[in-house]
């Protein structure tokens, strides 16, 4: 496979890193691709520039992008206008999840990166608001008949305060897939929980 010359720039700084977290976006979009499921209607928390919601884009049947900053947000809004199976909403997911979640039909796919990681990017309340947003997708995984939950920045999450301040221990992220009967593994530094049909 052919690698733009942005890819190519990635893959020597991940190699200067000795390979280390966090991995490069493209190799990330792999491991969503591979994991995913095509037909479902994906749910991403935090678009930034859209690079992630393009590939999703062009791959998989839905793409509902939660964009909650106001100049990320207009961007996406222009960047994707013409493109009919991406909706951008402009709202932070505790804002959006209560509505959205119970309107979603068939099988759904979550990529969980919306946190605070400073310029642009949205900072609300929690600078993560992932033990949010896996309660409310517990509450609704019965009504799909498959789920890909997917965590971005596993190493983040030691359950101390860090530069992007406290996260959760990645203990509570495995007991809520083990709670919720899901098989998951952890690739590239994210989590992948899946519930099968």
């Amino acid at each position: 496979m052919r690698r733009s010359i942005s890819e190519l720039r990635e893959l020597s700084e991940w190699r200067r890193r000795r390979f280390g977290a966090p991995s490069p976006a493209f190799v990330k979009r792999e491991v969503l691709l591979r994991n995913g499921l095509p037909a479902a209607t994906w749910v991403e928390t935090g678009t930034y520039r859209g690079d992630t919601t393009a590939v999703l884009a062009r791959a998989v049947h839905r793409v509902i992008s939660l964009e909650p900053a106001d100049e990320l947000f207009r961007a996406a809004q222009a960047r994707f206008a013409d493109v009919a199976n991406v909706e951008i909403v402009h709202a932070t997911s505790e804002q959006a999840f209560p509505t959205l979640l119970p309107r979603l039909q068939g099988d759904v796919c979550f990529w969980l990166d919306g946190h605070f990681s400073g310029g642009p990017t949205f900072k609300g309340p929690h600078d993560t608001p992932i033990v949010f947003e896996l309660a409310a997708i517990g509450e609704h995984l019965a009504r799909w008949p498959c789920a890909v939950v997917m965590v971005d920045d596993l190493r983040l999450f030691t359950g101390r305060v860090h530069a992007y301040g406290p996260y959760p221990p990645l203990d509570d992220l495995v007991d809520w897939a083990r709670r919720h009967r899901l098989a998951w593994h952890i690739e590239h530094d994210i989590l992948v929980a899946r519930k099968e049909a």
